[in-house]
């Protein structure tokens, strides 16, 4: 199987759905990363961008990626970039990838870009020639904090993983937040524990499926 996580910003990918792309690659699964937008020179130095890379590059070799894309569209103002520019980016690496089974975000999120590559990804993957399950997954300190309910209907059991993710996420330094944010390592064991014992597990990520096939 081919998975795709198609992610905003780099370590949305880790908090969404680490456990579970550690879970695919020992499977067998071969996972890929799309990192839809980057840091750009008016916010953030190069010094900062740079450490960016080194960062994605260590959870790269932590996780397993076969490959990471880069779209290079700018974070915080993918709300000013042309529609068809966004989902066409998206659309190529979708399908230079091919993949079975794509996670992204939740179109509730109250960061913009995260409900931006939801539509673009619903975009890129319908079901015109091929057929690709998608799932979206919950971002700590995004989809709690808006007022529209994330209502999982389909979990994963990651009580094997769960160390591992928080050591991924945590190469990210600059986005580790001190406990209680959300954004803590406490806060993703937190989380974890709350999803597992909705279905009666100790670690768990959660997901809504929203596109699926049987034919």
């Amino acid at each position: 199987m081919r998975v795709l996580v198609v992610a905003a910003h780099p370590d949305d990918e880790i908090l969404g759905c680490g456990g579970t792309l550690l879970k695919h690659k020992e499977m067998g699964d071969t996972i890929f990363a799309c990192i839809v937008t980057k840091a750009h020179t008016s916010l953030w130095t190069d010094e900062y961008k740079q450490k960016k890379l080194v960062e994605a590059q260590e959870v790269d070799n932590l996780i397993g990626f076969e490959e990471r894309y880069y779209c290079h569209l700018p974070t915080l103002h993918l709300s000013s970039q042309p529609t068809l520019k966004v989902n066409g980016t998206i659309n190529e690496v979708v399908q230079a990838v091919k993949p079975d089974i794509i996670y992204t975000h939740h179109e509730h999120d109250v960061n913009k870009d995260h409900g931006l590559v939801y539509e673009a990804v619903m975009a890129a993957t319908r079901p015109i020639e091929d057929r690709i399950k998608v799932c979206c997954f919950e971002t700590l300190s995004s989809t709690e904090w808006s007022n529209k309910p994330f209502q999982p209907n389909y979990y994963v059991n990651i009580d094997s993983y769960i160390d591992k993710k928080i050591e991924a996420f945590c190469k990210y330094e600059s986005e580790v937040k001190q406990y209680p944010h959300p954004r803590s390592p406490e806060g993703i064991r937190i989380l974890s524990q709350k999803r597992g014992i909705d279905v009666c597990v100790k670690h768990a990520e959660a997901f809504i499926v929203v596109r699926d096939y049987w034919l």
